[in-house]
């Protein structure tokens, strides 16, 4: 009984974004089961005739090595199977893994550009192979394996409760997946018998406007590497707290009559938000002044002109400057006589234009508009952390005369 082995493209499963599923369709006595690819897809970049990613997309040629690996396996099962079911059996048991899933799922989030989630769970099923192995089954994944996963999170590998969490909730995305995509049966989750960690309250450092002051006070003329960093941070705080991946690509035609409009790497959303004259002096300071690096379209020379026209690489140039620029913070923290310098980090910018927005304000809408948040909710979550200075302010406000 011959069987016929496709990559389809399934337009009547297409999401609210207007991507399609792609699945490989195998075909035995005019019956057909479907084994899913875990990519979506734009139609517009699909070759039907062909049965490939048209090279148009920019990840045509990654696209189309995992499409065609997908496809001689599901081949090979033919050749072996006799049936569409018994194809699509061995498919679960090969392609059908958790592993072999996850990756799917990350070729997904790389397909749709989602370029900061595809880095974490890259980084989270690294670390799920490298506690099981490079082949994870979802076959035998149980609550037991999971208690397993998560000590060797917190034990082998050092994790902070928050991060073992988020590695979990990752890993608990991809399950629910393949439970939406049919992979694997509701009955086989493992997250319906395993109680999750619970996670810790944030320690989210922040500095005064006073110890903001100081940094940017300090004389630095000996060192062009500590300038920039110093000058990159305090424009992030009085920027609306702009996250160090948005301020090492922030081009110059972002700041312009007095305003800041950027769109954020991570989220999408457009910020737009007068500037303050110290952020506008030093955006000025770096204004292009002839060849070099001041001649770069971005406003603080992090970059190469052109560094960032590769989505995937331009960011692990950003994680290597950000390691760097939190070093060197821990010394302008020092320098600036700032308590444990060596708590401080570039994020930091972003929780104390966050504390100091509130505290100067209270606009709870207007401090989400310019953190760029999706909604209050996520601000107020962000803001719970710094609820203690606010009792402890609202004491002294209540009893300084008694």
């Amino acid at each position: 009984m011959a069987v016929t082995v496709k990559i389809v493209l399934r337009a009547g499963k297409a999401k609210a974004d207007g991507t399609c599923p792609l699945y490989v369709r195998i075909t035995s006595n005019r019956k057909s089961r479907f084994s899913s690819t875990g990519v979506y897809l734009d139609p517009r970049h699909w070759n039907e005739a062909k049965g490939q990613v048209r090279k148009t997309h920019p990840l045509a040629a990654a696209l189309n090595a995992r499409l065609s690996d997908l496809l001689h396996g599901a081949q090979t099962s033919a050749l072996e199977g006799g049936t569409a079911e018994a194809v699509v059996g061995r498919l679960s048991e090969t392609a059908g893994s958790l592993s072999a899933f996850f990756r799917r799922y990350i070729d997904g989030l790389e397909v749709k550009e989602q370029f900061w989630e595809w880095k974490k769970y890259r980084v989270t099923l690294g670390k799920l192979e490298a506690c099981f192995g490079a082949e994870v089954p979802f076959a035998g994944f149980d609550r037991h394996a999971l208690e397993r996963f998560e000590r060797h999170l917190r034990v082998k590998l050092g994790n902070a409760p928050n991060t073992v969490l988020k590695e979990l909730q990752r890993l608990r995305r991809v399950i629910r997946r393949a439970i939406r995509d049919g992979a694997v049966k509701s009955g086989e989750a493992p997250f319906f018998s395993y109680e999750r960690p619970k996670s810790e309250k944030p320690d989210r450092r922040k500095l005064t406007l006073d110890e903001i002051r100081r940094l940017e006070a300090l004389e630095l003329g000996g060192s062009p590497a500590l300038s920039r960093v110093r000058d990159a941070f305090v424009f992030a705080f009085y920027g609306g707290g702009v996250r160090f991946s948005d301020v090492v690509t922030l081009r110059r035609g972002s700041v312009r009559e007095g305003r800041l409009e950027y769109r954020m790497m991570k989220t999408g959303a457009l910020v737009d938000l007068p500037l303050p004259p110290e952020a506008l002096r030093i955006a000025a300071r770096y204004a292009p002044a002839g060849d070099g690096e001041a001649a770069t379209p971005f406003v603080f020379p992090f970059l190469r002109t052109g560094e960032d026209a590769d989505p995937v690489g331009v960011r692990r140039r950003i994680n290597s400057h950000n390691v760097q620029s939190n070093e060197h913070l821990k010394t302008l923290a020092a320098l600036a006589g700032i308590e444990r310098p060596e708590t401080v980090s570039f994020h930091v910018a972003r929780h104390s234009f966050a504390d100091f927005a509130r505290v100067k304000s209270g606009d709870l809408y207007a401090i989400s508009k310019a953190l760029g948040h999706a909604n209050l909710t996520i601000t107020q979550t962000y803001l719970k952390s710094f609820d203690r200075d606010a009792t402890d302010r609202l004491t002294s406000q209540l009893w300084s005369d008694e």
